[in-house]
């Protein structure tokens, strides 16, 4: 398993543990394990002026029982590496581990 940011069709950003489904050698989707939802809110100082964004993350179907949520492959349009400051959020705030 690995820490992986995904790009969804349906325009979401995923952060998540990430496990390749297979069946007879062929990846035909993933097991995401604990995904957050992944939101920027842009942040600005008191003149208004834009400063950044503040990184907020939220379970993805926060009403699942379900920490394993399996996607199928052609819902996915992209897996890359996350930003370290990502990654440590995740890792922190939701694997809970320091």
């Amino acid at each position: 398993m690995a820490i992986k940011l995904i790009k969804l069709k349906s325009g979401e950003d995923l952060i998540t543990n990430i496990e390749e489904m297979v069946i007879e050698d062929k990846t035909v989707g993933y097991f995401l394990t604990k995904p957050c939802s992944i939101k920027l809110k842009e942040y600005n100082d008191e003149s208004g002026e834009k400063k950044g964004y503040k990184i907020q993350l939220f379970t993805w179907i926060p009403l699942s029982k379900d920490e394993v949520i399996p996607i199928p492959l052609d819902w996915t349009i992209t897996i890359v590496t996350p930003v370290e400051e990502l990654l440590e959020m995740y890792t922190k705030d939701v694997l809970k581990k320091s």
